[in-house]
């Protein structure tokens, strides 16, 4: 079976270790500097942005926050972790395990959906006692977050297959994903920019899976809901579709 291989859950469970041994130098700190930009946010916003939409605003922040930690974490623990194996030269022993591609790139997919997931339930648990926002519908943002999750961990898979430099993680990380989050809705309403820049937000990935959680957190959106939804479970199968490609391209994962 796809799931109870043994070889599967060998992978998977490394890349599970991978984060949790080091818990202090993977967890800890992301989970500050996520309060930090609660705290600084809110203090510096706060004071001149009350409410949006009738929420306070430190209310209004915190599933973009949590959501922001959740794809950065799930994108950088994959992709690190291939490019690692790559480089270290050990994925030679997973390319000629009994798994199949499919199986690979789920397993090193998974890993990264599973830190992702654990860092923004953190966020959110430790941000709770400083806003004091209850959740509407927990269902509905536990499935938003896992899809979440899952596409930007597939993503970093992906890119972590096909980079042959550390500078192409780097490039990811710092010039797509980081500034894709920061104009994704986190920190305020697209209702409140102006048309052009609202057309263009409708084009970023990460703006979805915020205005998602939003809603299911407090239930207030930019969008209607379930067909937000639905775009983040297509944006999640498409970064999957990808990874698998990528790992099928098995020349290109020896650096």
């Amino acid at each position: 079976m796809l799931l109870t291989d043994r070889t599967f859950r060998t992978l998977l469970s490394r890349e599970v270790l991978r984060f949790t041994r080091v818990w202090m130098q993977t967890i800890l700190p992301q989970i500050l500097t996520s309060l930090l930009y609660l705290v600084v946010f809110g203090i510096a916003l706060g004071t001149r942005i009350k409410e949006i939409e009738g929420v306070p605003y430190l209310e209004y922040i915190l599933p973009g926050i949590a959501l922001m930690s959740l794809v950065t974490n799930s994108q950088m623990n994959s992709s690190w972790s291939v490019f690692d194996a790559k480089r270290e030269r050990y994925i030679d022993e997973v390319l000629i395990s009994p798994m199949s591609n499919l199986q690979i790139a789920l397993a090193y997919s998974l890993g990264g959906t599973l830190r992702g997931v654990v860092m923004g339930a953190c966020t959110f648990l430790v941000g709770i006692p400083f806003v004091g926002v209850g959740v509407q519908h927990p269902v509905l943002l536990v499935v938003i977050g896992l899809f979440a999750a899952f596409a930007f961990s597939s993503l970093g898979t992906m890119v972590g297959a096909l980079a042959t430099k550390i500078e192409h993680i780097s490039f990811l990380t710092s010039i797509v994903i980081q500034p894709l989050t920061f104009l994704g809705g986190v920190f305020y309403s697209v209702g409140m920019l102006p048309d052009t820049l609202r057309v263009a937000t409708f084009f970023n990935p990460i703006f979805y899976t915020v205005d998602a959680a939003r809603f299911a957190t407090l239930g207030i959106s930019d969008l209607n809901p379930y067909p937000t939804l639905g775009m983040v479970f297509l944006i999640s199968v498409l970064a999957f579709c990808g990874a698998w490609w990528a790992i099928s391209r098995g020349p290109n994962l020896r650096y």
